[in-house]
């Protein structure tokens, strides 16, 4: 069976506890530990939580060296105390006992990750025993796959962790497969999110839905959402793959986006945003005076990337895009050698800039 909570009219529980779950799903973990099954709990979000915050001046954990905020992490991998740590360029800080920008000693986290999860499991199942695995985990003292084993070994009652539980493990005693914060990666600037999601959920739904080691019926699986009718949810609880590809399909073709249209992406790194925008645009220019933009070939300006600033380079795009999959390859492959009589390696000479042609990007 596979269930969408609406989290948006449910209420969490206990109400005095730190409970982060439904009342529905936690109901169905308290009778799938009674019926001695094993729970598996996915947030895809390591850490304790992704964001600490000044509750006076709305300060913000930012990373002084990415466009991105620092996740505060316990004790452990990373320290023998509480840090905060950008999962993007590695930066580690201590945690401030004051706001940095109005002094106030009232920090309060934003969030959950799977640290945070397995306080509010603990809490809730002081009986059980819970294992958290994750990045952090793995590497803090037993390796990935000694955590997986005591999971096969059944020393585990309730599992907590990210998506690196669900990829090619076949528990045999799955009774409940539950996915927090799905709508995380439901709604994204990335076209393929959805996609994306659904992939994931299918993957998840697979550790619950398999046989037991006598033929009994495989376990349910529980997804917490605010949007119950998305469509990547109604599909997957129809269990309709196909129905689902069609759909995506159908909105690809209507917005002309792959793969009904072809893409190739031209990153730059620069120390400064306006350097690596400046340098695409002499290069947008250089193909339009060289005629090297056909009537098929579309090039968009450049804009900065999504995380635009990482390890203190700031980051910048330029798409390209055709229907005709020879015509853009060609253009991709006249732009490579451009810049590359330009280069030293992928620096350009003048400008420092750090390049890349990307052909057919996975993400933008």
């Amino acid at each position: 069976m596979i269930l969408a909570i609406n989290i948006a009219q449910e209420t969490k529980v206990p109400p005095k506890t730190k409970s982060l779950i439904s009342k529905t799903l936690a109901q169905a973990i308290s009778k799938n530990y009674q019926e001695q099954k094993q729970s598996l709990i996915l947030i895809n979000r390591r850490g304790y939580a992704p964001v600490l915050s000044c509750s006076s001046c709305n300060w913000l954990s930012k990373c002084s060296q990415c466009s991105s905020y620092m996740v505060m992490h316990k004790p452990g991998a990373l320290g023998k105390r509480s840090v905060l740590n950008c999962h993007h360029c590695g930066l580690v800080k201590s945690i401030p006992q004051f706001c940095p920008d109005c002094g106030n000693a009232d920090l309060k986290t934003l969030g959950q990750g799977t640290q945070k999860l397995e306080d509010s499991i603990e809490e809730m199942w002081p009986q059980a025993r819970v294992l958290r695995v994750d990045a952090d985990s793995s590497r803090k003292s037993k390796g990935a796959e000694e955590l997986f084993q005591e999971i096969h070994d059944g020393n585990v009652d309730i599992v907590v962790g990210t998506q690196m539980i669900a990829k090619g493990h076949d528990y045999q005693n799955i009774g409940l497969v539950a996915v927090l914060d799905a709508d995380a990666r439901l709604y994204s600037a990335d076209f393929r999110a959805a996609e994306r999601l659904f992939a994931q959920l299918v993957q998840v739904a697979g550790r619950a839905g398999r046989a037991g080691a006598e033929g009994e019926d495989g376990g349910d699986i529980y997804i917490e959402t605010q949007y119950p009718e998305a469509p990547v949810f109604q599909y997957l609880l129809r269990h309709d793959v196909d129905g689902f590809m069609a759909y995506i399909a159908r909105e690809r073709d209507e917005a002309k986006l792959p793969p009904f249209t072809y893409q190739g992406l031209v990153h730059a790194e620069a120390k400064s945003l306006e350097k690596a925008i400046g340098f695409l645009n002499e290069l947008k220019a250089r193909l339009k005076q060289h005629g090297m933009v056909p009537i098929d070939v579309y090039v968009y300006d450049p804009v900065p990337k999504t995380v635009m600033r990482v390890a203190g380079s700031e980051r910048a795009q330029l798409v390209i895009e055709s229907t005709n999959r020879k015509l853009l390859q060609e253009i991709l492959e006249n732009i490579d050698r451009d810049l590359r009589q330009q280069s030293q390696g992928r620096i350009s000479k003048v400008s420092r800039i750090r390049w890349l042609v990307e052909r057919d990007p996975i993400a933008i």
